[in-house]
């Protein structure tokens, strides 16, 4: 059994150009200021090591702009983080996945068909995580359920 479930209404925020020898001192103070602001944190992603520099993002509500982005000027970085809002969560579940091999390759064959480029994707033991824009998501979801 496959469980689709969708959430409106995210935003995503990256800081990048993040030097690696200071990286997790600096992804302490981005988390500790949006706690301090009050900002529920979502789904997290890091880039990985490739060069000297890095970048982290999350997803937050968009109720919780203006609050983010007071947070985000606490934070001194190299240059300002990017924002993208309007977007829509997908969090596609499934046991199939513990074991199963074709699961991803099934939630990119729904983007693909769907022309829908994904703008976050995380993964835990039994779902794939996806964000996408707001345009992209009835084709995207008509394209999962086919699949799914």
């Amino acid at each position: 059994m496959t469980d689709i479930t969708t959430t409106e209404g995210v935003s995503i925020i990256t800081f990048g150009n993040i030097p690696f020898e200071s990286e997790s001192e600096f992804i302490c103070k981005v988390f500790s200021a949006a706690a301090r602001a009050q900002v529920n944190i979502d789904m997290i992603s890091k880039t990985p090591v490739s060069t000297e520099r890095t970048s982290v993002g999350f997803t937050f509500s968009d109720d919780d702009m203006p609050k983010m982005l007071k947070a985000a000027k606490e934070v001194n970085s190299d240059k300002p983080p990017m924002i993208n809002s309007g977007n829509v969560k997908f969090v596609i579940k499934s046991a199939e996945m513990v074991n199963g091999i074709g699961f991803a390759e099934n939630v990119f064959k729904a983007l693909a068909a769907a022309s829908a480029n994904p703008i976050l994707i995380t993964t835990a033991l039994d779902e794939i995580s996806v964000v996408v824009r707001e345009s992209d998501t009835t084709d995207f979801e008509t394209e999962l359920r086919k699949i799914f």
